[in-house]
């Protein structure tokens, strides 16, 4: 499994495609205007991880700095076919050190909740913030 930056690639089908999973109602236009976003902010950094077979296509995180040692996770996602392997752990993992992270933060909802958790963040919650929709706060401290 190999991690790369590619932040200079955030169009790719493949990346979108992962990027898809964790955005609300994706389409291709939605998907698109968020990689120019990305792409166009300083403050952005992403990452790929793949594998021998498949370079860069098994899951993906784009993080904000948001002080000189604190990140927000804007996106996180794995393939379908590739979770419950450590992807998203290692992704995690990867850009704390890469970056030099002593905190990363990330909102999320009930499904992903649990990862966090697995991951070490302290979640707490953000009750609902839309309608019929609870949402997190989760933080890691690596201080």
């Amino acid at each position: 499994m190999e991690i790369t930056d590619i932040k200079g690639r955030l169009h790719d089908q493949w990346v979108l495609a992962v990027l898809a999973d964790c955005q609300y109602m994706p389409t291709e236009e939605k998907m698109q205007k968020l990689a120019d976003r990305y792409e166009a902010d300083p403050d952005i950094y992403a990452f790929g991880c793949g594998d021998e077979a498949d370079r860069g296509g098994l899951g993906v995180i784009i993080l904000k700095r948001r002080a000189e040692t604190a990140f927000e996770i804007m996106g996180i996602a794995v393939e379908p076919a590739a979770r419950k392997r450590g992807v998203g752990a290692k992704l995690i993992d990867f850009a704390a050190q890469s970056l030099g992270c002593q905190k990363i933060c990330a909102e999320t909802d009930d499904g992903a909740m649990g990862f966090y958790r697995r991951c070490g963040f302290r979640v707490e919650s953000l009750g609902e913030k839309y309608p019929g929709c609870v949402r997190y706060w989760c933080t890691l401290s690596l201080a």
